[in-house]
């Protein structure tokens, strides 16, 4: 999980929720370092409505703040990524700021779009969420052999995929 690979990693790990609302949040999943929260995976996840009901009790410690994958997983909830595209892009300035000036706008950065399915048993899987994620390049670096994200724009995606990554990408400049 993102969130043990940042703790184990870098030392800490928190969950900073940027905007939410009922359809979908943007989070910094980020860690501390002299005082300052370095984002090391921005993540923009668009919830499936309705809630799996499995995942009702979950899905509110989620709501106010929690980690995703953390916490559905102590709710003994199965959980499957389905990747949907890896590619690159460039940060902006708002990653700038996000990264505590750790990552420079221009640098590439490594993105991942993804449905995150859960379920009590593998039998009864179902879609949670959709998620993107612009990961920080010393938790998960970009490859030259990964496409740049601005020519998988064009390609069709269902909304809340296409609308997931748009967010992503906008909250990246």
């Amino acid at each position: 999980m993102n969130s043990e690979d940042i703790k184990n990693r870098f030392g800490s790990y928190h969950v900073v929720v940027l905007t939410q609302d009922e359809a979908h949040r943007v989070a910094s999943l980020c860690s501390e370092h002299n005082g300052a929260m370095v984002c090391r995976t921005l993540a923009v996840t668009y919830f499936c409505q309705p809630t799996p009901e499995a995942a009702l009790p979950a899905d509110q410690l989620i709501r106010q703040g929690h980690s995703i994958g953390s916490t559905l997983s102590e709710a003994g909830l199965v959980i499957q990524r389905q990747p949907l595209l890896e590619a690159t892009t460039l940060s902006g300035e708002g990653f700038e700021r996000l990264s505590a000036g750790t990552v420079k706008s221009g640098t590439g950065l490594l993105i991942r779009l993804y449905r995150l399915d859960i379920g009590i048993d593998t039998g009864s899987v179902r879609p949670y969420a959709t998620i993107a994620e612009a990961h920080h390049p010393e938790h998960l670096s970009a490859t030259s052999a990964l496409p740049d994200c601005e020519t998988l724009e064009s390609k069709e995606t269902s909304e809340p995929e296409s609308v997931a990554l748009a967010t992503l990408l906008s909250n990246l400049q």
